[in-house]
């Protein structure tokens, strides 16, 4: 597993790192316009989607009675995290560099994801995956009804996700390859997730011998995540989230 990191590393770092070089002077242009509401602004639309945010949000899924949006939502963001991880470590491309850019952490968890690397942009790629996935559940399970508010629901989702983009590149975390990146990524993960969701919910309410499955699973995936070219807080912020997802 370490040579094939090392070696899809070697094509794809230096195509990345370039575009990386080549988006500052973008972010540059964007943080031109930079005041302290529009500050204000971009870190709170990046708190609520942030891990610390859904780690508050997903217990009232299952405190309301939404156990299987709770399920369904821990999970993704499970593989969302590990994925986007993945990506980041194994590519190892560099974040916008600070200065000239302006690189703005206003939380503990902020500075600290600051050190990981930087593509895929992970609250672009939670974004699409996981309110795209909530788009989904309360178009298709009846929660709103009527053209209108489903217009209005899918038109709040793609202002979300620019926002994010948007104030990711804003607050100098990102350059807009990673944006494009974790785009990307975020939309294969969502159709892929729903076209597997009802029999995972399945397996998992009804399925045999699931705890030892997702326990050495688990286990598994700790086992194949790639060593990045230098440390970061990746690997522990994702296996911290892996006992969460194992106690769905």
């Amino acid at each position: 597993l370490t040579n094939l990191t090392v070696r899809f590393r070697s094509l794809t770092q230096p195509f990345v790192t370039a575009h990386v070089h080549k988006g500052t002077n973008f972010i540059l242009n964007v943080q031109r316009l930079k005041h302290p509401l529009l500050d204000a602004f971009f870190a709170y639309v990046s708190s609520i989607v942030s891990v610390t945010f859904y780690t508050c949000f997903l217990p009232l899924l299952f405190w309301s009675g939404h156990c299987k949006l709770g399920r369904q939502m821990t999970l993704l963001m499970a593989f969302c995290n590990y994925t986007g991880n993945c990506f980041k470590d194994v590519v190892s491309a560099p974040r916008p560099p600070s200065p000239p850019v302006r690189r703005l952490t206003t939380t503990e968890h902020e500075k600290e994801i600051a050190f990981e690397y930087g593509l895929p942009s992970s609250h672009t790629l939670n974004t699409i995956g996981l309110s795209g996935y909530l788009l989904y559940y309360v178009i298709n399970y009846n929660f709103i009804d009527g053209y209108a508010q489903k217009l209005v629901a899918i038109s709040l989702f793609l202002i979300l996700v620019f926002l994010i983009g948007l104030g990711r590149i804003y607050l100098g975390m990102h350059t807009p390859i990673d944006v494009v990146g974790g785009a990307v990524l975020g939309t294969a993960i969502l159709f892929f997730w729903l076209s597997v969701h009802e029999s995972i919910d399945t397996f998992v309410i009804s399925g045999k011998n699931v705890t030892s499955f997702w326990a050495s699973f688990t286990f598994v995936m700790l086992f194949a995540y790639p060593t990045p070219e230098l440390p970061t807080p990746s690997f522990e912020f994702h296996t911290a989230f892996n006992g969460v997802a194992l106690g769905v």
